[in-house]
């Protein structure tokens, strides 16, 4: 049996950017690979995700139901093999509370971009081992990446989600591309 790469996707309130984020990079990938997101603050734990949010998800063939947002717990930083945040605040977050994790969280946009220059450099495998290695690589690659923000859509029109999942789907291809088993 394979190993399972661990992907916690992050952002403010895990109803509108995380969980595109979540449910794009998991209908990309297998079941060599846990996504799975929270929120840096509780103000809607226990809510679904926002509307156009589902209605992007569902637009472009990924499943959008099932979802209930939480607040980013301590297992779940220890659980995951790699975290994607959405901006350099929640990075700045991620880092004041979970310093031991800071070499496996990064920008989803600069991973993207990291993940697609290194591609063709990681070791045959499954996705964990894949995954790790993808991880550290890119951890050494950060600082040479321009850092981009994903907009928070929250309050805005519907076209504005649109472009987050443009975003989301131009970042996580590549990394869903990387965390295929060569096996």
């Amino acid at each position: 049996m394979t190993a399972v790469f661990s992907v916690l996707h992050v952002c403010t309130g895990n109803i509108c950017r995380s969980p595109m984020s979540e449910r794009i990079l998991d209908g990309l990938t297998g079941d060599d690979v846990f996504n799975h997101g929270a929120g840096t603050g509780n103000w809607h734990e226990g809510e679904d995700m926002q509307v156009n949010s589902r209605f992007e998800l569902e637009d472009r063939g990924y499943d959008s139901q099932g979802h209930h947002a939480r607040r980013i717990e301590r297992a779940h930083v220890e659980s995951s093999d790699l975290i994607l945040v959405a901006t350099a605040g929640h990075l700045e977050i991620l880092a004041d509370h979970f310093p031991e994790a800071r070499e496996r969280t990064f920008l989803v946009r600069q991973f993207g971009l990291i993940t697609a220059d290194v591609l063709a450099e990681l070791p045959e495998g499954d996705a964990a081992v894949r995954g790790k290695a993808l991880v550290a690589e890119a951890a050494k690659r950060q600082g040479d990446y321009p850092e981009s923000d994903l907009l928070d859509p929250w309050g805005m029109d519907r076209g504005v989600y649109g472009q987050i999942a443009d975003q989301l789907e131009a970042a996580l291809k590549p990394v869903a591309q990387a965390l295929e088993s060569t096996e």
